[in-house]
């Protein structure tokens, strides 16, 4: 019998619904009554893109026009250049809904989670929402642009997908993830690597690969070969940076407190690696993108796992659910 068909398990899904849209909802307003008044320095660029392009400006000459405003020289290479798609839509709405739209982004990532940490004990699911609720509403009030955010959503599906053994829409979930982040692209290696059915990951890592070229051709008619290329790890690795990089803010009191979660949404993963697929790979992307965001000192990269990582914090103190419980 599966966990949603235990008695109160309805009424226990609902709490974690209800604790989606509130913090949904919390991380939601706290941008919009932040405002544009304070940005993280690339949430500039990408408002200035945006403007740009509503009043009819191409994609990547919008982009190299707002990096030029930022660094005061055009990118020199094509990963200064984000991925259109995220742009190319929102550029269709009015910039007071920016953060609005954001905020669907944190819903449907949110919801996700809740079913990755359903089958373990009897609130796994509302637990995972809170835990992972705690990154999106430290990170909504300065970022609500970056692709991290609205990859994410694609990323947990990818997850529930993988744990039903349905790689082919795990796959899709991925490359749908990439065409906001290109970052995701490193769970296609990680899936290839770790799946027995592989094609269906090499296909993802092909379309990725033939996208990853039709941007970059794109993007080269705004490079300039003296050009402006911020470097990775422009700031200094101390433990403080760390310490940051867990992705719960600067205030120590706060930042700290993501170090047991990280503990526990490891060892439960671990635990119940051998009957969850989805353990199994975020284990090693996690691993994988943490190290990333240490080495280029992005601290908000740690957004690309952090919150599907933390879905399997109460798998550390429930008995390890079963292959038929999953979800």
């Amino acid at each position: 019998m599966g966990l949603g068909a235990e008695p109160g398990g309805v009424t226990r899904d609902r709490w974690a619904v209800v604790a989606a849209i509130a913090l949904a909802l919390t991380a939601t307003i706290s941008g919009v009554r932040t405002g544009y008044r304070e940005m993280d320095v690339d949430e500039v660029v990408y408002v200035h893109t945006l403007h740009s392009m509503q009043h009819h400006e191409g994609y990547y000459e919008a982009m190299r026009d707002a990096l030029v405003k930022k660094e005061g020289a055009p990118p020199s290479a094509a990963r200064a250049i984000r991925p259109p798609p995220l742009y190319l839509i929102l550029r269709w709405f009015p910039e007071r809904s920016w953060r609005w739209l954001a905020g669907l982004a944190f819903l449907a990532s949110l919801l996700l989670v809740a079913r990755l940490g359903r089958p373990f004990g009897t609130y796994g699911g509302l637990v995972a929402v809170v835990l992972a609720g705690l990154w999106l509403v430290a990170s909504a009030p300065l970022l609500f642009l970056h692709g991290e955010i609205w990859g994410l959503p694609f990323l947990i599906g990818a997850l529930l997908y993988v744990r039903r053994d349905d790689d082919w829409r795990a796959v899709a979930c991925v490359v749908g993830a990439v065409l906001f982040r290109e970052l995701y692209a490193v769970m296609l290696g990680i899936g290839f690597v770790l799946r027995r059915r592989r094609v269906p990951w090499l296909a993802g890592l092909v379309v990725v690969a033939a996208l990853a070229a039709v941007h970059v051709a794109l993007a080269a008619h705004v490079l300039s070969k003296t050009g402006h290329q911020v470097r990775l790890g422009n700031d200094p690795r101390t433990l403080g940076f760390v310490l940051r990089a867990m992705g719960l803010g600067d205030r120590p009191a706060i930042s700290w407190l993501a170090i047991p979660i990280f503990a526990a949404a490891v060892t439960g993963a671990t635990r119940v690696r051998t009957t969850d697929a989805a353990a199994r790979l975020i284990l090693p992307f996690a691993a994988v993108m943490f190290a990333a965001a240490v080495y280029a000192t992005r601290i908000y990269w740690t957004l690309t796992f952090a919150p599907a990582l933390a879905a399997w914090a109460p798998a550390a103190f429930s008995r390890a659910a079963a292959p038929h419980s999953m979800p």
